[in-house]
């Protein structure tokens, strides 16, 4: 067993965003899918206290460059009004792998940034793993 710590960064933004969780694998090796999946349980297990909250949190960080089209065209950029009681895990890591595919957010393990969801991944205890959000530069 090893427990990896995973953070994910906005850049230009600091607190309120999903905290670092700690993702425990069977050995060191798995597929970026899988960390994908078992950070997005765990953030959602960490955040499940304050539901609203949460999806907020979750829609920051995996809202699509659709979403964000769409509503850049009203002016304004909000999360959606409604948040279900609970998230849903499963549809919360499809969107998370949804926003992987997209180019919404990418993954570095310790350094390299992985490119590809089915792509083996090797972690190792100490090494940081970071899930970046992408974000467009103003007036670009």
């Amino acid at each position: 067993m090893v427990d990896i710590e995973v953070r994910s960064r906005i850049p230009g933004r600091s607190g309120d965003g999903l905290p670092a969780v700690l993702v425990r694998l069977a050995d060191e090796g798995t597929t970026l899918r899988e960390l994908i999946r078992r950070t997005v349980e765990e953030q959602i297990r960490e955040l499940r206290v304050d539901a609203a909250r949460c999806q907020q949190i979750l829609d920051r960080q995996y809202l699509s460059d659709d979403d964000l089209r769409t509503q850049a065209g009203t002016g304004a950029i909000r999360m959606p009004p409604q948040a279900p009681a609970v998230p849903d895990v499963t549809a919360e890591v499809a969107r998370a792998h949804r926003a992987f595919a997209r180019g919404t957010f990418v993954v570095f393990v310790g350094g390299r940034q992985v490119v590809d969801l089915d792509e083996e991944v090797a972690l190792r205890l100490g090494e940081p793993v970071v899930f970046l959000r992408l974000v467009a530069l103003a007036g670009g």
